[in-house]
């Protein structure tokens, strides 16, 4: 790499370009860490900072540390303030080597005492591309599904079966991520491509029960199978495993009444699908 090549690898998938002013820190880098953004703080009931997340060009001393920092020297940093009481880096560090391995996602970067590294993934949350996010009463989502464009719900059902496909081959393993809500997927166009992130509850080699392990796959697939009934609300029964998991799971994902009002709902839109 030279400072004349803007485009730096962010992972095995992505690229990005890095305005000529910032390109010698490539190079030249400074003994610490550059942050080109804040990406997002996670503030306490009491206003202090808990998380701090940043976009950063690697340092020397980063570069030194972790290898995978001197390919990817722009990425993604995490950090945990010292009262947060958050969970140990190299936990969730591990867990996400582990879910990497497994879906062949991007490995993490690494970890020290209070913060791990990650590529960065330039792309959206899928709850910020779901038209059916933070929707009270769940009830409207209804009028949400058949006001939205066809192509818009074909393509966030690929996604969220791109998604549960991920979820599976998790949860054959024993993998569980006990935190999966939609903010935790990543949606990236350039491939399109689903990765999931956030691994600081996720739990390997789960050994418990299986009414346990029943429990804790509906945890993860539960904001994913409600996604897949607000669609099919609008598409139409749906076809494979995501549609067979969220018809079978109704009854968890809605209170009574509501359950009864989405069960119709998707008939009413089999007939529509049908042209009856």
């Amino acid at each position: 790499m030279t400072p004349d090549n803007a485009s730096v690898p962010l992972s095995p998938f992505h690229r990005i370009e890095i305005n000529e002013p910032l390109r010698y820190l490539l190079t030249d880098p400074r003994d610490k860490d550059f942050s080109l953004r804040t990406i997002a703080r996670k503030m306490g009931p009491d206003g202090r900072e808990l998380v701090h997340m940043d976009l950063v060009i690697a340092g020397r001393e980063t570069r030194a540390a972790f290898p995978l920092a001197q390919r990817y020297p722009i990425h993604f940093v995490k950090t945990y303030q010292p009262w947060s009481f958050h969970g140990d880096p190299k936990v969730e560090y591990e867990n996400h080597l582990a879910a990497a391995k497994i879906l062949g996602a991007p490995e993490p970067i690494g970890y020290d005492g209070n913060s791990i590294r990650s590529a960065f993934l330039p792309g959206s949350p899928l709850s910020r591309l779901s038209p059916f996010t933070d929707v009270q009463p769940q009830e409207r989502c209804l009028g949400i599904a058949q006001q939205t464009p066809p192509a818009t719900l074909i393509g966030l059902w690929k996604l969220a079966e791109e998604a549960f496909g991920q979820l599976e081959a998790l949860h054959a393993r024993n993998f569980y991520h006990r935190d999966l809500e939609l903010h935790n997927l990543v949606v990236c166009t350039a491939p399109v491509r689903v990765f999931i992130i956030d691994f600081e509850s996720a739990e390997q080699e789960f050994t418990g029960t299986d009414e346990e392990r029943a429990e804790l796959r509906f945890t993860d697939l539960a904001e994913l199978l409600r996604l897949a009934i607000y669609i099919q609300s609008g598409l139409g029964r749906q076809e494979g495993p995501l549609a067979d998991a969220a018809y079978e799971a109704l009854p968890k994902l809605f209170r009574a009444g509501l359950y009864d009002t989405f069960a119709s709902r998707l008939a009413a839109a089999d007939r529509r699908a049908a042209g009856e």
